[in-house]
């Protein structure tokens, strides 16, 4: 039987009719170890993974020495295949600029898995995983840092405010910088 925990919360969205738990592997992105709030993952730590990518993006310091406690309790780490899925997804969604390779192999590794949820507080990677039906919970308590929504994005200039669907050097307009920017 599987210890609860405040995060594992979680476990209920994969309860059969009978109560039976589904096998669900968790991946750990780095800010479940940044955050500090990696006591809310279920004790037994089975099926718990992250990528060599997040081990080495958070190595240093108190997330160090918690990964290599965890290491020693059964924590997986495992590399995908690939990240050209994580790719395209990424660049559907117009957020493939702002995700570091950790970011694409949590990605890629959670599109390679069945029966997967993703223990995450960045939205970018939320709205990926959001755009392909991939769960993915916050690090901390639930609710806590998660988009609700799928977000779309749209290029605004910096100086007469006009929007462009299109990233381009300079507003055809008035010549001032775009800035990326969420659509409302």
């Amino acid at each position: 039987m599987l210890k609860l925990s405040p995060l594992s919360n979680f476990a209920l969205q994969f309860l059969s009719d009978d109560y039976h738990l589904i096998s669900v592997y968790l991946i750990l992105d780095a800010s479940a170890f940044l955050s500090g709030r990696i006591n809310s993952i279920p004790v037994d730590f089975d099926g718990v993974i992250t990528t060599s990518t997040v081990r080495d993006e958070v190595d240093k310091g108190k997330p160090g020495d918690m990964i290599s406690h965890l290491l020693d309790l059964g924590l997986e780490v495992r590399d995908p295949r690939s990240r050209d899925d994580a790719m395209d997804a990424a660049s559907n969604t117009g957020d493939l600029d702002r995700l570091s390779e950790a970011d694409l192999d949590v990605i890629s590794l959670a599109m390679e898995i069945d029966d997967v949820l993703v223990v995450t507080d960045d939205f970018r990677i939320q709205n990926v995983l959001k755009s392909r039906d991939i769960p993915f919970v916050p690090g901390g308590e639930i609710g806590d840092r998660e988009i609700s929504h799928q977000w779309k994005w749209t290029y605004r200039c910096t100086g007469c405010g006009r929007y462009f669907d299109e990233m381009m050097a300079d507003c055809p307009v008035c010549g001032s910088p775009l800035k990326k920017t969420r659509k409302m």
